[in-house]
């Protein structure tokens, strides 16, 4: 009885150290997870990546009008050189992620390169005000280093539901966009984390087309992708919108600053 005791002491302490130094995994936030999100109204979160562009700051007067948050994953070389627009998005309570520093596909980089490409990222965010808690990957490609990485500064993988596919075309009716299990909605109940892209001219200018359809297709309120995730609905909401953080005051970029802006061509012409 004694040799016994003696054993199963020394498994839990095994156990115990096994799991001590496990390293955390990162919560991966794909289709599936936010189109199983329960929650008490159909909520709609709208991301636009690859920003910001010279087209952002008219969408954000949209947004703005219509008092619909938005959430903004930025590319970090691109960002790094117009801060004030992206003080502007935080500044009037649009959420912030990380789209990597470049915008490449992470799988085909070196380790070195990949740990980079999201610190350096998310350095430069968080020295403009920001607080990334999520990390969208080029492309929507990773593999468990990136992981790795994202757990490492805090951050979250997340992808989306619905692809708008607007870096194609626009599509003809939004109310009819596939879900990322090929489903379309029925009347009344649609909802999701829609991928758009700023970069866009076409995107941008179509979005009171894009907040009509939606709405009508069943969106009850627009918002964050943290307040899509964790249910946070205020008291009294309007009928768009839904802040988690006050608005704050505008700070626009100088039209001088605005035309130097350069979009970033994808070399594989998917700017995701």
């Amino acid at each position: 009885m004694k040799y016994f005791a003696k054993f199963l002491l020394a498994a839990v302490i095994c156990c115990i150290f096994a799991l001590a130094s496990s390293p955390a995994t990162a919560t991966v936030v794909d289709g599936n997870v936010i189109i199983d999100q329960r929650m008490s109204e159909n909520l709609c979160a709208l991301t636009f990546d690859d920003g910001p562009s010279c087209f952002t700051p008219q969408l954000l007067d949209m947004l703005n009008d219509y008092g619909i948050p938005a959430t903004f994953f930025l590319v970090g070389n691109i960002a790094e050189k117009f801060p004030r627009i992206v003080l502007r998005m935080i500044a009037e309570g649009h959420e912030v992620g990380n789209h990597s520093w470049s915008h490449p596909n992470l799988r085909r980089i070196s380790r070195e390169s990949k740990k980079a490409e999201i610190t350096r990222t998310n350095d430069l965010l968080k020295s403009l005000g920001a607080q990334p808690v999520y990390l969208r990957p080029p492309y929507g490609v990773f593999d468990d280093y990136t992981v790795q990485v994202a757990d490492s500064l805090g951050l979250s993988v997340i992808l989306w539901s619905v692809d708008s596919k607007d870096w194609r075309h626009l599509p003809a009716n939004y109310a009819m966009l596939r879900n990322g299990r090929g489903t379309v909605y029925p009347q009344g109940k649609m909802r999701g984390v829609f991928l758009f892209h700023d970069t866009h001219r076409s995107t941008v200018e179509d979005l009171p087309r894009i907040v009509k359809e939606l709405y009508e297709a069943g969106c009850s309120r627009f918002v964050t992708i943290s307040d899509y995730l964790d249910g946070l609905l205020d008291p009294e909401p309007g009928m768009l919108m839904a802040r988690r953080h006050p608005a704050g005051p505008i700070t626009s970029a100088p039209p001088s600053e605005l035309l130097q802006i350069q979009l970033v061509e994808r070399p594989d012409g998917v700017p995701e």
